[in-house]
């Protein structure tokens, strides 16, 4: 799990656009781990991110480091290949479906500010 862990956190460093200043260059420079270069070589390469059953951090996480350090898939798994087409379709809608629901079932920001923040904007 610290290895998972230190791959994660180095990933932030290493795959940082930021360079204004040597601290920034010298941790994006910096050699990574083994594990590490797999992980984003399957990312690039599948859009696969690296599961566990346990972990301090998930799938959804990765995906944000990934994503917002601009680290964006070049291909896409083959085994997707086996999948028909229409059940794809049908998952994808499903799966917007439920976005869409939990979406419209949730607070509006303002509703939301007003309910659980004091007058600093504090929880």
């Amino acid at each position: 799990e610290f290895e998972r862990i230190r791959d994660f956190l180095v990933l932030h460093y290493h795959a940082t656009q930021r360079d204004d200043s040597p601290f920034w260059r010298d941790k994006a420079a910096a050699p990574i781990p083994d594990s590490l270069s797999y992980k984003m070589a399957l990312f690039r390469e599948r859009g696969m991110v690296v599961k566990y059953r346990d972990g301090f951090f998930l799938e959804p996480s990765w995906l944000a480091v990934y994503l917002g350090q601009n680290i964006m898939p070049q291909g896409y798994d083959p085994m997707t290949d086996a999948i028909d087409p229409k059940d794809s379709a049908r998952l994808l809608g499903e799966l917007q479906a439920a976005v869409a629901r939990t979406a419209q079932a949730m607070p509006s920001h303002e509703a939301y500010i007003a309910r659980f923040c004091d007058a600093r904007g504090a929880a």
